[in-house]
């Protein structure tokens, strides 16, 4: 009777393992196609943003050229993405690594903080 019993719960923890191991396999595929999905877009934005910055400095470039030389208009037009390039340097912790974090961190532990919330409201009924 006892290596039945025995046999049963051995039977129920493997498949408790194995119902685990899909489970955190799943998490962390869902969590890394999420992660992947943001890097794409933010990637794709980059992009856009210097093609938009490339066409509006040749506009920029061709409007100057009215009242100054070409090449004192490129000259205006590099140190601005000069001034550019040296906000986002100075400002790339608050622009680039604390919201990337931010999102790592709510991609990987959302479901935590849902059943921490859901344990917390559960105790103030019981206490209520």
């Amino acid at each position: 009777m006892e290596s039945q019993f025995v046999n049963d719960v051995s039977k129920d923890l493997q498949a408790y393992g194995k119902t685990l191991s899909v489970y955190g396999r799943l998490r962390l595929i869902g969590g890394v196609s999420r992660i992947l999905g943001l890097l794409i877009m933010g990637i794709i934005a980059a992009l856009m943003s210097v093609i938009i910055l490339t066409f509006g400095a040749v506009a920029a470039i061709n409007a100057l050229s009215y009242c100054m030389p070409v090449w004192a208009a490129a000259l205006v037009m590099a140190g601005v993405f000069l001034l550019i390039i040296l906000i986002v340097v100075l400002l790339r912790k608050q622009l680039f690594i604390n919201p990337f974090v931010r999102v790592m961190s709510s991609v990987f532990f959302e479901d935590d903080r849902r059943l921490m919330e859901e344990e917390r409201l559960k105790k103030e009924v019981e206490n209520d």
